[in-house]
């Protein structure tokens, strides 16, 4: 064990980073291979300096952050081990040759491709916090958990008062937390509305391009969608809707997506007021509003709406992990019944232990650090990823946007940019085109996420895609 750390970890003073930053990543680094197995003990501290010929604070620095971040795990009275989560299964020298007539081996699980948009970095999800409120949370009230609680159709209530606190302090959101429903991501939330307010008869008016997912709800329950297109503003203002009078209308004003626009306030207001007089209702999909870099947080739309005709939907997915499939939606009190009565239909509630912990989470203030913490991570990945391109000459025009977690790039006229997305697959890229989130015709562009890729691998892969797009667009 001490020899494997001892050729692996190479420790350089003259670096810039810091010796307890170039340990921590290390160690990551051979957990992640698989070169140390969950389970597996690790050196006291003081046995690692000693080898290394570093400080025993700098190796207690990085064996802390390794706890905090999940990857090392305490054993009482036993010392430090790799987090069980990262067992490696072991390799039988038997193996066995499925038959022609076998069924297909699973798709393997894996993390987002380069640059693969409203990806989160789920390296940060702070594992050691999240399983010791679990922990707590299980031992106090594991017996009600495990029960059905047709009770709980809208979500835990610890929950559902945690999200309502939380909107309040951060966006404004004027709500009881009885108008609180937990939904198993957003994209359910908009299924369910889908479902509530939009039927065969109904026209909903969205951005264009905008959210697939929010236009494939729509359009499911038979509702026809009206598409507006989005200028360097947004969402257009109500009169880009002519005659037409939508039952509801989809819109992410603190940032559009996939262009990064951030709707202003006279928009905003407008946008009420056609709600208010044609009684339309209005879904404010916030999906990524926590990460804003170089100014304040913009309000929520929600939070200038007096009528009562906006409906707040809102992800843990960003923020946390999309796995955990914990989404919320503030709901006028008129649908807070009539949307319950939909959700009971679904199932009886949703994941309560992970919705417990989830509230534990929030109300510690664990919460909020964890979002500084990606915020402050993400800033920085942006920055990089913009002056590695610059560098780099990536043959893109990078939209200006001062947060979330994508960059729209802008390519020359008449390029095409659905056969420019294909062609970058084979050399490992996820990068969608403009025009497939787009009814209507719209100038090319690529959509690119950097929040799921740490620097080091930002600046390789930036490198790597602005000479296959040069490659592409040279052949085009």
């Amino acid at each position: 064990m001490r020899s494997t750390l001892l050729d692996s970890l190479v420790l350089d003073r003259r670096a810039a980073t810091s010796l307890q930053q170039q340990l921590r990543t290390g160690f990551k680094g051979l957990i992640q291979r698989g070169a140390l197995r969950g389970g597996q003990p690790v050196p006291s501290s003081r046995v690692l300096a000693d080898d290394l010929g570093v400080s025993r604070n700098t190796v207690t620095a990085a064996y802390d952050q390794l706890l905090e971040e999940g990857f090392l795990e305490s054993r009482a009275r036993s010392g430090l081990f790799v987090s069980a989560a990262f067992t490696v299964p072991i390799n039988r020298s038997r193996r066995r040759v499925p038959s022609p007539s076998a069924e297909p081996a699973p798709p393997a699980l894996g993390p987002p491709r380069p640059f693969r948009p409203c990806q989160p970095d789920v390296r940060l999800f702070p594992l050691a916090v999240w399983n010791r409120l679990r922990g707590r949370v299980l031992r106090r009230s594991w017996l009600d958990l495990l029960h059905y609680q047709s009770q709980c159709v809208l979500g835990h209530p610890a929950l559902r008062q945690a999200i309502a606190s939380y909107l309040h302090d951060s966006r404004g959101v004027q709500c009881n937390w009885g108008q609180v429903a937990v939904t198993a991501g957003s994209q359910q939330a908009l299924f369910l509305l889908a479902q509530l307010l939009a039927d065969s008869s109904a026209t909903v008016a969205m951005e264009d391009p905008g959210y697939v997912g929010a236009r494939r709800a729509w359009q499911q329950h038979g509702a026809a969608v009206v598409p507006l297109s989005v200028d360097a503003l947004g969402l257009p203002p109500p009169t880009a809707l002519g005659e037409g009078r939508p039952v509801l209308v989809y819109t992410t004003p603190s940032r559009q997506f996939p262009t990064g626009a951030c709707l202003p306030m006279a928009r905003r207001l407008a946008w009420l007021e056609f709600a208010r007089a044609a009684n339309a209702w209005i879904v404010e999909d916030d999906y990524d509003s926590e990460f804003r870099y170089g100014r304040p947080t913009v309000p929520s739309l929600h939070s200038l709406d007096t009528a009562r005709r906006v409906i707040y939907v809102g992800s843990m997915s960003k923020v946390l992990a999309p796995s955990l499939r914990i989404g919320y939606v503030v709901l006028p009190p008129a649908l807070v019944d009539r949307f319950a009565a939909l959700r009971s239909i679904v199932d009886d509630h949703g994941p309560l232990i992970d919705q417990a912990v989830m509230a534990e989470f929030i109300d510690g203030g664990m919460f909020y650090s964890h979002i500084r913490r990606c915020r402050r991570e993400y800033g920085e990945r942006r920055q990089v990823f913009l002056d590695t391109a610059a560098r780099a000459g990536l043959p893109l025009t990078l939209a200006q946007s001062d947060g979330g977690m994508n960059v729209l790039g802008w390519l020359p006229p008449r390029s095409r940019d659905e056969r420019l997305s294909q062609a970058l697959r084979p050399a490992g890229f996820d990068v969608p085109s403009l025009s497939s989130y787009s009814l209507s015709r719209c100038p090319p562009g690529l959509v690119l996420g950097y929040a799921a890729f740490d620097p080091k691998a930002l600046r390789t892969h930036v490198v790597s895609l602005a000479r296959t797009l040069d490659r592409e667009l040279a052949a085009c």
